[in-house]
């Protein structure tokens, strides 16, 4: 009976941390909301107070050292472009890519990061338009532009992606910044290109929220099923102990 009354009472308090980890959660994303504001707003000094406040009193929930190291860096960058020698947009950019790696941390489905895709998707669309037209400035400045594009979410994709997936994209990354200078002569080149859209596209084939969502509700029902079914048990247990009592008393009676 006691170890019954446990099971139930170890089910509920598990649940209770995850409550408790989705406010701070939800506290260190406004903080970095804020932030990115500060530093749209050019007041770097406030943005770092705040970043820093954020890094003490609310801890990420990380899966995995690696992930640790890429927050971290991410924290790093972002920080250190607030200082002198990075444009504007650098410096919001640089924000904005530890603000969507926080939140592929902490996100179950559907991350920011997804709603890059569009700046990512333009930036490829203008590097295969360079190539149709044999411009290989034009070229040049439209691999680093969709360079730059992926570099913002590229932290978030090390953290959300498959390790194969991740190696994959960084095939095609080092083929276009190594190759820009000869893939639009190479016989090759279209085909090649062909290939890295098909991948990147599927990178933002992100599982969906209602595609996630019917797992959470199995664990839910489990977990209801297995407090009920302990419940029910705890019942029948004391009710046929009872029938057992009275049963003994009438017979020695």
């Amino acid at each position: 009976m006691k170890k019954v009354v446990a099971v139930i009472i170890w089910i509920v308090l598990s649940l209770l941390p995850l409550r408790m980890y989705a406010a701070g959660a939800d506290e260190m994303n406004q903080l970095l909301d804020e932030s990115l504001q500060l530093v749209k707003q050019q007041q770097y000094e406030k943005a770092k107070q705040i970043l820093t406040y954020a890094s003490k009193e609310y801890a990420v929930h990380v899966s995995s050292p690696a992930h640790i190291h890429v927050i971290s860096m991410a924290y790093d960058k972002a920080i250190q472009s607030m200082g002198e020698g990075a444009s504007q947009k650098e410096k919001e950019d640089d924000m904005l890519a530890l603000r969507l790696v926080i939140d592929a941390e902490n996100s179950q489905f559907q991350p920011l990061w997804l709603n890059r895709e569009r700046a990512v998707m333009t930036a490829f669309d203008k590097m295969e338009q360079a190539m149709k037209q044999d411009d290989a400035s034009k070229l040049q400045y439209a691999v680093n532009e969709f360079l730059y594009e992926i570099a913002i979410i590229y932290p978030s994709l090390s953290v959300d992606l498959p390790e194969e997936e991740l190696q994959r994209l960084n095939a095609h990354l080092s083929y276009l910044d190594e190759s820009r200078s000869t893939m639009a002569r190479h016989v090759n080149g279209q085909l090649q290109m062909n290939v890295i859209r098909e991948d990147v596209e599927s990178i933002f084939q992100y599982p969906s929220k209602d595609e996630a969502a019917p797992s959470l509700i199995w664990v839910i029902i489990a977990t209801g099923g297995i407090i009920i079914f302990t419940l029910t048990y705890v019942g029948w247990r004391k009710y046929r102990g009872e029938q057992e009592k009275r049963r003994v008393k009438s017979k020695n009676g």
